[in-house]
């Protein structure tokens, strides 16, 4: 059973006193009365108050939802005067279930339309979060529904819908109802092509891929992984790094669903032999998304990776990406300097890319042309020339960058570094007055160095061009609503002792067993560990004479660079990350 002891103790007095709180409902020709105390309240004007009632009769639309959608009041707003409007006390969103309270009992759909939600319950009580207790209807269903008597408590409509959401509308159970009232849409992988589109546009499967969408997009997922097996169609997110199963729907719906994303990434449905890839821009939950699929066959039918690319991360600044002042400090400088070569190396998913954008967008200025080769163009900036690859016409990296270097660019971004003729062009264009950017996929930024002479670069020209390599890794942001402090133990402070990270007696790390609000994880998004390997003359003497990865990094260390163990260690000790996350995405 739920807590709201504090709710109890707030609401004495019998059943019928408490049904008499929510008494105080207005003829529905008249301003809503909440709506009325917002007036006096002078939250929202008399003009717009009127129209939105107005508006929300004629749609028969509750007048909380519009005014939070347009923006005219907010949720908590509206919550604090319904709550004195009607004297009854508000639940706190920390006092909210973490499952639903009697779920056979209640249709969700009905609960959604009156913004109802049992918060607790006993034998003969039920307390009913409300988000417009002026709804007496509302309380006489539930009451007939659980036979219980019924206490009204306010909640605000943003955690009604957010945990609404969590409940009813997200997950593997939303899935399984999905799945349950779709009847036999399967097929064989001997579909033809207009069979297949024809199941991909059945309405089911259209409500199954939007939904699969709209938890992705509710968990903030970097990826969806869609495998089909013999006898289940697996679906995984990764979130803040780490996959998580959300459902597994019945093999037989596999061609279905691949198609419905085939379809909306414009890609041949009927071309399952071979690998394809494509993007798209999906609205989920009145929000544009841009994602980018990949399929490949498998031995139970095409595998799928839709990758989601966030929006929101194309106005990530250098200030914005979690560096310490000093390593902050010498990025900057790195992204003014007029040529040479910058790298940053990590695996797929690690944040390079944006780091890239973060300091591309310091020195995005009218007076430089800055020209960007990528695979594919994730994220559009204003005022940069970006060139999508395109190798099934023969437009590689190596191509596009032998021709836009006679194109008068200040600045190249070479989206990755993989064969020899595209290192070995991005070094002479580097060595001819140009800055170039890439990324590299080496597990630490010594490493860079060890792989581009494997591309056969020659170690005098990388040596004249280096100016610095960035590696770094993304781990799990703690929670701070569930963080709990603990003494270190005798194995992390050796890591801490070989480290060189200094620790005293008072010093803690933290964990988070999870809580709602992170949805059990423990983690609420990501943050980056950095390492920053600056070229010095010695560095550049190592790279001329060969010498391998580990003769590099422990230069770099001598000359005081900071490792991402070291980086990491120190966010755990701030308490921003927790020691296992450093330690996972840092130590072989």
């Amino acid at each position: 059973m739920a807590a709201l002891d504090l709710l109890k103790r707030a609401l004495p007095g019998s059943g019928s006193s408490r049904t008499a709180l929510v008494a105080k409902a207005e003829p529905a020709h008249r301003l809503h009365p909440v709506l009325a105390r917002l007036t006096d309240e002078q939250k929202i004007a008399q003009t717009d108050a009127e129209r939105a009632n107005k508006v929300a009769l004629e749609t028969n639309e509750h007048v909380v939802k519009l005014i939070t959608r347009l923006g005219l009041v907010s949720a908590e707003d509206w919550a604090i005067a319904a709550a004195a409007y009607h004297e009854i006390q508000r639940a706190p969103r920390s006092e909210f279930p973490k499952e639903p309270v009697l779920p056979d009992l209640f249709s969700a759909r009905y609960l959604k339309n009156a913004m109802l939600l049992p918060l607790d319950a006993t034998e003969d009580t039920v307390w009913l979060g409300m988000v417009d207790p002026g709804y007496r209807g509302a309380m006489k269903s539930i009451a007939l529904a659980a036979s219980r008597e019924v206490v009204p408590v306010v909640i605000s409509y943003d955690d009604f819908t957010e945990v609404h959401g969590r409940f009813w509308e997200a997950g593997s159970q939303a899935i399984s109802d999905i799945v349950s009232e779709m009847g036999d849409v399967g097929g064989s992988s001997a579909d033809t092509a207009d069979e297949l589109l024809d199941r991909a546009k059945d309405a089911p499967v259209v409500r199954l891929v939007n939904q699969l969408l709209r938890d992705a997009a509710r968990l903030k997922a970097s990826d969806m992984h869609i495998e089909p097996y013999r006898d289940r169609l697996r679906v995984r997110y990764r979130v803040h790094g780490m996959l998580r199963d959300i459902g597994n729907p019945p093999a037989a719906l596999a061609a279905a669903v691949i198609s419905r994303f085939k379809i909306l990434a414009k890609l041949d449905i009927a071309e399952r032999r071979l690998p394809q890839d494509g993007q798209a821009r999906v609205a989920v939950d009145q929000r544009r998304i841009d994602i980018r699929i990949a399929t490949i066959p498998t031995i139970h039918g095409e595998s799928l990776v839709i990758r989601f690319l966030g929006v929101e991360q194309t106005s990530t600044q250098l200030d914005m990406l979690g560096l310490n002042n000093d390593l902050e400090k010498r990025l900057r400088a790195q992204f003014n300097n007029p040529y040479g070569m910058l790298l940053v190396t990590g695996p797929t998913g690690s944040g390079k890319t944006t780091t890239l954008y973060a300091g591309i967008k310091e020195i995005n200025q009218d007076d430089r042309k800055i020209l960007t080769i990528e695979d594919p163009v994730e994220y559009q900036i204003e005022g940069l020339t970006q060139i999508q690859v395109k190798n099934d016409v023969g437009l590689g990296f190596a191509t596009i960058l032998r021709s836009v270097v006679r194109h008068d660019p200040d600045i190249i971004m070479v989206g990755e570094t993989r064969d020899h003729e595209t290192a070995e062009i991005a070094v002479h264009a580097a060595l001819t007055g140009h800055l170039l950017l890439s990324t590299l996929h080496t597990n630490n930024a010594a490493g860079a160095i060890a792989r581009m002479l494997d591309l056969g670069v020659e170690p005098y020209l990388l040596a004249s061009v280096l100016r610095g390599v960035v590696g770094q890794r993304l781990v799990g942001k703690i929670c701070p609503h569930c963080r709990e402090p603990h003494a270190i133990s005798p194995a992390e402070t050796a890591l801490f002792a070989h480290t060189g990270v200094p620790i005293t007696a008072m010093s803690k790390l933290y964990t988070a067993p999870g809580c709602d609000r992170c949805e059990g994880l423990g983690y609420v998004g990501r943050l980056g560990l950095f390492e920053f390997l600056e070229v010095s003359e010695t560095i550049r003497d190592l790279i001329r004479d060969k010498k391998g990865s580990q003769a590099i990094q422990q230069a770099a260390a001598s000359e005081g660079m900071t490792t991402m163990l070291q980086y990491g260690l120190l966010k755990a000790l701030n308490g921003e990350t927790t020691f296992a996350e450093v330690t996972r995405v840092t130590q072989d």
